[in-house]
Order: C-alpha cells, then sequence, then structure tokens
C-alpha cells in the first residue's frame, strides 16, 4: 500500500450532484451516477490520481482493468457512496474462485483495524521480504495484520509479482547510496505520471538497504 494524496474532487462531478440535487430534490448516490457519462469521469480521475496503481496492491491498473471501489462500503454507510473522499480505483484482483483487494473485501469493513491509503503513515506500517511477502512492520499491529488477511495481499501471485518487480526494478543489484538514491527518486516520482507496479515493495527494499548500508 502506498499513501493516496486525494486530488480535489472534479468540477464535473461537483456540478452532476448539484444538478441532481436540484432535479431530484436529494442527495445523489452511487447508484444515480452509473448509467451517466461522468461516472468515467470519475473513475479517470481516480486513477490519474493514484498514478495507476491499485489502491491496496499497487499493481498497474488502467480503465479496463479496475474498478471504482468504496472504501467504507455501501452497505455499511449509503451516504458515503458518492464522496469523493472514499472512492478510490482498485484492480479487479479476481482468477477464478481467488480474489484479492476491493474484491477480496467485499462488505468487509472494521474502521477500528482496516487501514485506508489515505493514511499518511500507511506505508510504514507494512515491510516487504525479497520473496515479495507483506508483513506488518510491527508484529503487534492488528491492523495491519487484519489488512493483509482482508484484501488477501499475500496471495501467490501477487508475492511472485513483487519479487519480479523488485529483480527487475534492480534492487538487489544497487551498489553505493548514489545509485540506490537514483533509484528511489526514479520510482518515487514518474516523469509520466504513471508509477511502477509494486512501487512500493521496491523501494521499501530500495530504503532498507540505504539504511542498512549507512549503520556500517
Amino acid at each position: 500500500m502506498i499513501y493516496i494524496q486525494k486530488d480535489k474532487e472534479p468540477d464535473e462531478i461537483v456540478n452532476w450532484k448539484k444538478k441532481f440535487k436540484n432535479k431530484n430534490k436529494r442527495k445523489p448516490c452511487y447508484e444515480d451516477i452509473k448509467s451517466e457519462p461522468e461516472k468515467q469521469q470519475l473513475k479517470e480521475a481516480l486513477l490519474h490520481e493514484q498514478k495507476y496503481l491499485c489502491c491496496y496492491c499497487c499493481n498497474r491498473i488502467s480503465d479496463d482493468s479496475s474498478h471504482i471501489e468504496h472504501f467504507v462500503p455501501q452497505s455499511k454507510d449509503s451516504g458515503l457512496s458518492l464522496e469523493y473522499s472514499n472512492l478510490h480505483a482498485s484492480c479487479q484482483g479476481e482468477n477464478g474462485d481467488m480474489k484479492h483487494c476491493g474484491h477480496a473485501k467485499g462488505n468487509d469493513y472494521d474502521k477500528a483495524l482496516l487501514i485506508s491509503p489515505l493514511d499518511k503513515n500507511c506505508e510504514k506500517r507494512f515491510v516487504y521480504s525479497v520473496n515479495g511477502k507483506i508483513e506488518p512492520s510491527d508484529l503487534s499491529d492488528q491492523g495491519a495484520e487484519y489488512t493483509i488477511k482482508l484484501l488477501a495481499l499475500n496471495d501467490e501471485r501477487l508475492k511472485k509479482a513483487r519479487e519480479e518487480a523488485m529483480w527487475t526494478a534492480g534492487v538487489f543489484y544497487a551498489q553505493g547510496e548514489k545509485e540506490r538514491e537514483t533509484l528511489i527518486k526514479q520510482y518515487s516520482n514518474p516523469a509520466d505520471g504513471k508509477r511502477v507496479p509494486f512501487c512500493n515493495a521496491i523501494l521499501y527494499q530500495l530504503r532498507k538497504d540505504q539504511e542498512s548500508a549507512g549503520s556500517k
């Protein structure tokens, strides 16, 4: 998981909500926008602000490979179904009966435990092994443990993909502080606005190696 800094709600969506409310004398919900062209504009805004990574696993997503995810499920609080701060883009995460991320989460939600990608400290609560496994950075962190399990973030496909991403990025070949620093900048701020898939695991390993080298 990587911290997502929400952008301002798109003007097109704000204006659509106002028009709907004036016409129907009620606050619109997600069902109301599903068949409207503004839904596509909403999804595009979410993809852009997330730099085209899934809000949970950080795999690359596109319009065709993602869905609009309600962090607080609609079944838990229908009043948040169209609140921009509650909406993210999640990967489809399905392969037969195997699911992860938004589809694995479904209507499950524990406010006290589930970690939000809008939490500025969310990245610090997870660590990644060289074989792609994600674990709580603090073994007593029940929220991190709950989040990993609920979202199935240790799905074998995800672990393998993280491991491959780290090797492809040259994490295990980086030599010296300067090279690591160059890679950290590269994977933190993509020039084209699209972050590299699983850059959360890549950056974790680079920073870990950097700290380890600095302590010697």
